[in-house]
C-alpha cells in the first residue's frame, strides 16, 4: 500500500468540532478567563435568565443569590427564583446544551439572546470542578419539583443526565441553580456585589437578596410594584437585512407570492412599498418567494433598501423611563444621599441598521459621592449592567469626549472622565446592540450609537450646571440673608437708643431687601425628638399663592404624621402636598411632622418643592421639576391672579407682579 501523501494525512485529521468543544478550549471569549471574573459572569448569567423568565411570565422577581466557601478554591454559587419554572423535557437543553434558547429568533429587547451564557457557566463549572450542575424546577402545574444532575457531552454538545429525582418543594413556581466552580470572591467595582447593585437600579421592580461568603446579607428592596412592559416580537427591517438574510427569508418563506411574502414577513413594507421594489427589481408580484434566486435577490433587496420605508416600531422595546430611572437611583444609593438627582432623559426611540434602539440617561451629584475622584459611570444594556471593558466601551467614550467643564466639573485638558462627586446611569435598549464580543461586556462604536449617547448626556449634563448656577445663587442669597438679619437688627437697636424711640418691625425692611420665600426644614432635637418641622415665610410685598410639595422615601411615608394634613398624598411616590392659597407679605406657615421613632426624621432624605413662585425668588426648596407633571389646582389660579393686581408704589406708579403672572400662566385649571 503507497504511502499516504500529505494531502491525504491532513485530510485524515479532519473533523467536526462542536460549539461546546471549542468554547471549552475559549472560555475567555464568553467571560470565564480568571477565577474572579468566572464567578461574575455566573452570577450574571443565572439572573438574567431569571429577570427575563419573570417577566416574560409577569411575575414581579424575588432572586435569591448565594455565595458559599466549598474547598480549597471552590465556591458554591446558588441561584433560586420565583419564575415560572422549566419543563422536564427542557430542563437539559436549556442548561447543558449550548445555542440552545427561545429568544434567538425573536426581534425584540431580551437580556440573552443566544442561548450560551447558562450553560456556559455548567461548562465551566465541570471543567475546573468536574462536579455536575444541580438543577431544581417547579412548574405551577405539578406537584413535585424535578431535580437534576447535568453535565455536558463537550463532543455531542449534548447533556448529560447524571442524576434525577423528584421531591415536594416549598414553593408554588421557580427554579434553582447550584453551581460549584474554581472561583474567588472580591469586592469592588468588578464584583458580584457592584453586579446585583447596578441590576437593582435598573430593574427597580425586583427584589434581590444577596448572601456573601462570610454570611453577610444585602438586600435590595424593589422601588416599584409595576413590572416593565413586555416588549413585543416584530418582523425584521429590510434596513437591517443582509442579503445573505434576505436570501434565507426567500427560501424558506411559504407564501405563495413573493409580493405577499414581502407585505407580511418583513416590518414597515405596505403593498405599495413591494409593489415598487418588485417593479424597479423586474421580478413579478406573483412570482413564489423560492424560485428568486441570485442577481434577481441582490435587485430586490436594493430596490427595498432605497425606498423611504417607515422606521420599525418601537414596541420591540423595554426602556426604564425617567421615572423607574430616578426611583432605581434612589432606593439603591440610598446610604450616598446625593443632594441633586438630575430628571432622568430618555431619547426618542431611534434606529440603527434597521434595529431600533433608545438611550437613557441618569445623573447623580453630590453627598456621599467622592470629591477628588473620576466620576462614577455605569453602563448598562438591555438592563444588564456592563463591568468589564470599561475604556473599550462606545458609552465611555462618548463620556470622555464632552468638554464637562462648561457644566461644572473639572476636567484635565477637557477630554477623558470627568473628576467630581457625580455618576452617571447611561443605558442602551435594543434589539440588537452590537458587542465588542460574546461576553457582550462593551458596546462597539457606532455613529448613530454615539450621537444619542452624546445628545442624552448633554441633556442631563445642562440639568446639573442649572442646580450648580442655583446653588451658588442660593449660597450667595443665603449669606445676604443670614448678615442683614444679623447687622440690621444691631443698627435699629442702637439707631432707636440714640434717638429714644423703641425698636421698629424689622420685617418690612428685610423683605423689601431679600424679595424671596424661604422654605426651611429643621429635624428632630433632643427637646424634640422623633419631630420635625417644615416653615415658609413669604418676604416678598406680594400675597403668594404656592403650593408646597414633600417628597421621601416610600418606605418611610407610612411612618410619619403631617399638622395640618396634607392636601393630597401620593404614598406608592413617597408625596405630600399642601396649598397655600394666600401667604400675604411677611406672612408664615409651619407644617408639623411626627415620628413613632426619632430614628424615622432624617432631613436629608427629604426633598422639597414649590409651584407658584419662580426660582429666583425661592430659597431653601426646588421649583416642581417639570417631569412630574403637576397642575396647581383653580384656588391657587384664582389666587395668583388677584394677587396679580399691581399695588401702587410710593411714587405712584404701578409695579407688576412678574412672579404671580408667571404662576398664572404656566398653571392650567384641573380637569
Amino acid at each position: 500500500m503507497p504511502p499516504l501523501t500529505i494531502a491525504q494525512e491532513l485530510a485524515a485529521k479532519q473533523r467536526e468540532i462542536s460549539v461546546a468543544e471549542f468554547f471549552e478550549r475559549n472560555r475567555q471569549i464568553l467571560g470565564f478567563d480568571n477565577p474572579s471574573r468566572a464567578l461574575l459572569t455566573t452570577v450574571k448569567e443565572a439572573v438574567d435568565n431569571s429577570l427575563d423568565a419573570a417577566e416574560e411570565a409577569r411575575i414581579l422577581p424575588e432572586i435569591r443569590v448565594e455565595i458559599a466557601k466549598d474547598d480549597n478554591d471552590r465556591l458554591r454559587v446558588t441561584v433560586d427564583d420565583n419564575g415560572p419554572g422549566i419543563l422536564r423535557r427542557e430542563i437539559p437543553n436549556v442548561f447543558a446544551r449550548l445555542l440552545y434558547g427561545s429568544r434567538f429568533h425573536a426581534h425584540r429587547q431580551a437580556r440573552g439572546q443566544q442561548g450560551i451564557g447558562i450553560s456556559a457557566a455548567v461548562l465551566y463549572a465541570a471543567l475546573t470542578t468536574a462536579r455536575p450542575a444541580t438543577i431544581t424546577s417547579k412548574v405551577a402545574e405539578e406537584e413535585g419539583a424535578h431535580r437534576l444532575d447535568l453535565l455536558i457531552d463537550v463532543h455531542k454538545n449534548a447533556p448529560t443526565v447524571v442524576r434525577e429525582e423528584v421531591l415536594l418543594w416549598d414553593r408554588p413556581h421557580g427554579t434553582r441553580v447550584e453551581l460549584t466552580l474554581k472561583a474567588r470572591y472580591v469586592r469592588g467595582r468588578q464584583s458580584p456585589l457592584e453586579y446585583l447593585r447596578g441590576t437593582a437600579i435598573v430593574n427597580p421592580h425586583a427584589r434581590i437578596v444577596f448572601v456573601e461568603p462570610d454570611g453577610t446579607r444585602i438586600t435590595f428592596e424593589r422601588a416599584t410594584e409595576e413590572l416593565p412592559p413586555v416588549p413585543k416580537e416584530t418582523l425584521p427591517h429590510p434596513y437591517g437585512l443582509e442579503l445573505g438574510e434576505f436570501a434565507g427569508l426567500l427560501s424558506q418563506s411559504r407564501r405563495p407570492s413573493v409580493l405577499e411574502m414581502l407585505t407580511r414577513d418583513l416590518a414597515c413594507v405596505s403593498v405599495r412599498a413591494a409593489r415598487a421594489a418588485l417593479e424597479a427589481s423586474g421580478t413579478p408580484p406573483t412570482t413564489p418567494p423560492k424560485a428568486i434566486a441570485g442577481p434577481a435577490v441582490e435587485r430586490l433587496l436594493a430596490a427595498l433598501q432605497a425606498d423611504s420605508l417607515p422606521s420599525p416600531s418601537a414596541d420591540c422595546l423595554s426602556p426604564i423611563g425617567p421615572v423607574l430611572i430616578k426611583r432605581g437611583l434612589r432606593n439603591v444609593l440610598g446610604e450616598i444621599r446625593p443632594e441633586f438627582f438630575a430628571p432622568p432623559v430618555s431619547r426618542p426611540p431611534r434606529v440603527r441598521a434597521g434595529f431600533p434602539f433608545v438611550v437613557e440617561v441618569g445623573l447623580v451629584y453630590g453627598g456621599g459621592l467622592p470629591v477628588d475622584q473620576p466620576i462614577q459611570l455605569l453602563r448598562f444594556a438591555n438592563r444588564v449592567p456592563l463591568l468589564f471593558q470599561q475604556g473599550a466601551c462606545a458609552i465611555t467614550n462618548a463620556v470622555a469626549q464632552i468638554d464637562w467643564r462648561r457644566y461644572g466639573l473639572d476636567q484635565k485638558g477637557g477630554s477623558g472622565l470627568p473628576v467630581g462627586p457625580a455618576l452617571l446611569l447611561v443605558h442602551i435598549a435594543s434589539t440588537k446592540i452590537p458587542f465588542t464580543s460574546e461576553a457582550k461586556e462593551a458596546i462597539a462604536e457606532d455613529p448613530e450609537i454615539d450621537r444619542e449617547v452624546t445628545l442624552a448626556l448633554q441633556a442631563a449634563a445642562r440639568h446639573l450646571k442649572t442646580h450648580l448656577s442655583r446653588k451658588s445663587r442660593r449660597a450667595f442669597a443665603s449669606e445676604k440673608f443670614e448678615i442683614i438679619q444679623r447687622i440690621l437688627p444691631q443698627l435699629a437697636e442702637k439707631t432707636s437708643r440714640l434717638v429714644g424711640k423703641p425698636v421698629p418691625d424689622l420685617t418690612p425692611v428685610i423683605t423689601r431687601i431679600m424679595d424671596v420665600v424661604t422654605v426651611e426644614l429643621t429635624g428632630p432635637s433632643d427637646a424634640a425628638p422623633g419631630q420635625g418641622r417644615i416653615e415658609v415665610t413669604n418676604y416678598t410685598p406680594r400675597a403668594r399663592p404656592l403650593e408646597l410639595f414633600l417628597e421621601l422615601p416610600p418606605a418611610t411615608f407610612p411612618q410619619l404624621t403631617f399638622s395640618p394634613a396634607p392636601t393630597g398624598t401620593d404614598p406608592d411616590l413617597g408625596r405630600a402636598w399642601w396649598t397655600l392659597d394666600r401667604l400675604p407679605p411677611n406672612g408664615r406657615t409651619a407644617i408639623a411632622i411626627a415620628a413613632a421613632k426619632p430614628a424615622e426624621i432624617d432631613p436629608g432624605e427629604f426633598d422639597l418643592y414649590v409651584a407658584g413662585v419662580d426660582e429666583s425668588h425661592l430659597l431653601g426648596a426646588d421649583p416642581l421639576p417639570g417631569d412630574w407633571d403637576v397642575r396647581l389646582p383653580r384656588a391657587i389660579v384664582e389666587a395668583a391672579e388677584a394677587a396679580a393686581e399691581p399695588p401702587k408704589t410710593d411714587a405712584g406708579e404701578e409695579e407688576v407682579d412678574y412672579d404671580a403672572a408667571e404662576a398664572s400662566a404656566r398653571v392650567a385649571d384641573d380637569d
